[in-house]
């Protein structure tokens, strides 16, 4: 008798174990204990020089901007703005056709447009340069339409995601869970307090490090991803090397809770 009770003992405590362990590693924005109006709501108050928006991300070198110029006043000058060829905006369907007929920004910072010629983009946002487009263009013809996108937002997502690979973004902005959810979130296995992004700078290459259990990634700077980043999931070393109890509650959890069960119903049928 006594020893049922221990066995039925242990095994409740192995599923406490097993569900807590599991939980505090899954769980995404847990509580920073920031103030807030009620024990569920958490805010933050951005000090000065701190901005609560989405960064829109500026251009840099090497990006490809796809442009499209058309006025709907003179096909004429459509053509001449297209450089000859087709000034339909939804005429390059593919990937690749929209990245071959782009055009890339030099190591001076410019692009170079036919009749507007060269134009600085570097440190601006997309919807600046289009604007910028749009006023040098209607020097020549009114009625301009610009079709102005940038098509080198990609992002590299691999480790311990369910669908790992690189992805193409079309948003002025890209967070980390834009790029996470994108990937099919992390598996089970993968570690939500170590989440990499390798980021390639002019001189330097830098490795970021997020936990994205913590409600406080929301304003880490590097939150919002930029073009060419890779953003690496690390596996969990307590679900690799603690298998038997961390292996999702649908299989193990539930195996234990049902052995616990039938110790319980011995228990009773005994005490009869």
């Amino acid at each position: 008798m006594k020893r049922l009770k221990r066995i039925g003992g242990i095994l409740a405590i192995v599923i406490m174990l097993a569900s807590c362990t599991s939980q505090k590693n899954l769980v995404y924005f847990q509580n920073d204990r920031l103030k807030g109006k009620t024990p569920n709501e958490q805010i933050y108050v951005y000090g000065e020089g701190q901005e609560n928006v989405s960064p829109e991300y500026k251009l840099q070198e090497h990006d490809m901007l796809y442009i499209q110029i058309s006025s709907s006043m003179d096909a004429e000058t459509s053509q001449l703005f297209s450089g000859g060829n087709s000034n339909n905006p939804y005429a390059q369907t593919s990937e690749t056709a929209i990245y071959l007929n782009s055009y890339e920004v030099n190591e001076d910072g410019f692009v170079t447009l036919p009749v507007i010629g060269d134009l600085k983009v570097v440190g601006f946002t997309v919807d600046q340069i289009k604007e910028q487009i749009r006023v040098k263009a209607e020097e020549y013809s009114k009625g301009v339409v610009v079709v102005c996108r940038l098509v080198t937002f990609r992002i590299s997502v691999t480790g311990e995601v369910n669908r790992p690979g690189i992805y193409t973004f079309y948003q002025p902005s890209v967070n980390i869970f834009d790029a996470l959810i994108t990937a099919g979130d992390l598996t089970y296995d993968g570690n939500r307090s170590k989440v990499r992004i390798v980021r390639k700078n002019a001189h330097e290459d830098v490795v970021h490090t997020l936990d994205i259990r913590r409600t406080a990634v929301l304003r880490d700077p590097n939150y919002y991803l930029r073009p060419g980043d890779i953003v690496y999931v690390e596996p969990n070393k307590n679900t690799k090397t603690l298998t038997s109890i961390n292996r999702p509650l649908t299989t193990i959890t539930s195996s234990l809770s049902l052995i616990a069960s039938v110790v319980a119903i011995i228990l009773s049928v005994r005490n009869l």
